[in-house]
């Protein structure tokens, strides 16, 4: 009999032990969001049919998926409120009465990051703090999403885990391997500024639709986080060749553009049909400076013109 309660307390605590939920972190969402993009990467549609289960790795946990479609601000999949699968994202409000699905929707389109809402915890009815990470599928219509409770980090150190965001500073003593080296020593340096050089051939048919594109995408762009300038230049040696040259505060705001969701369906459209060619460089700036201000001019440059 002693043996026989043994064995069953044995079994309850194992029990019990089984299904206690390891504590989210904000590392843990992003992982589960990353594992879910790479098998929709790998599966494409058919990855849903384990992206949305309940019961899957993926959602068997405080830290559970939900995808959208941000162009037509679905909602593909919520396992743990399958009631709003099908439903406008956009029309969700937080328990402060805020649009969070807008936001959400507009950080997907920068690219990705950190949002913040009111939600209540499972079991109470007062509203507290939550964070999701929200991840848009290069090429693909999905956007992945997470979210835990958390009062302890700001979204500008949660975009810090993910290079989102206007964050642009890493905390080492030196340049990173292969960088310019311009920072060595330093504490905390500065990340370089980016250049984007597009050099495109439209084709004759694609021409106008190339323009239009451009100009319908401009407003996006300018309120790209990170976006400082772009100008578009015209070949005076090779008719009907193309320049645009944009500015960015730093790589990874270069890439929060690179992968906005209006942007990428401009890319394809570009890449499949209005292109006859076109060239992508990516520069970062290690000197800059003008006919007034040249601090950072070579000081050879200087001297030869005479000025300070």
């Amino acid at each position: 009999m002693l043996l026989a309660m043994f064995v069953a307390g044995t079994t309850d605590l194992f029990s019990q032990s089984m299904n206690k939920r390891t504590e989210e972190t904000p590392q843990s969402v992003i992982a589960n969001v990353h594992k879910a993009a790479q098998l929709l990467k790998e599966k494409g549609s058919e990855a849903l049919a384990v992206l949305t289960d309940p019961k899957s790795e993926f959602n068997d946990r405080d830290a559970y998926l939900f995808i959208i479609d941000v162009d037509k601000s679905l909602v593909v999949s919520n396992p743990r409120f399958p009631e709003r699968t099908g439903g406008n994202i956009r029309e969700h409000l937080d328990w402060s009465g805020k649009h969070y699905g807008v936001e959400l929707c507009e950080v997907a389109m920068r690219g990705g990051g950190w949002i913040e809402f009111v939600w209540p915890k499972p079991g109470t009815e007062k509203g507290v703090r939550k964070v999701s990470y929200i991840y848009p599928i290069p090429g693909m219509r999905y956007t992945v999403c997470a979210g835990i409770y958390n009062d302890s980090m700001t979204l500008d150190e949660l975009n810090a885990l993910t290079g989102h965001g206007k964050k642009n500073v890493f905390d080492k003593p030196s340049a990173e391997p292969g960088s310019s080296g311009l920072c060595r020593g330093e504490k905390r340096c500065k990340k370089l500024k980016v250049a984007v050089i597009f050099e495109v051939t439209p084709t004759a048919e694609g021409k106008a639709d190339y323009f239009k594109m451009g100009a319908a995408l401009k407003e996006e762009l300018q309120r790209m986080p990170g976006f400082i300038s772009v100008e578009r230049f015209a070949s005076v040696n090779n008719e009907g060749k193309f320049l645009s040259l944009s500015f960015w505060e730093s790589e990874e705001a270069a890439a929060g553009w690179r992968n906005q969701v209006n942007h990428r369906q401009s890319q394809k459209a570009g890449h499949d049909k209005l292109f006859d060619s076109y060239r992508i460089s990516v520069g970062e700036i290690v000197r800059e400076y003008t006919d007034r201000k040249r601090g950072a001019a070579p000081a050879d440059s200087n001297e030869y013109l005479g000025v300070d």
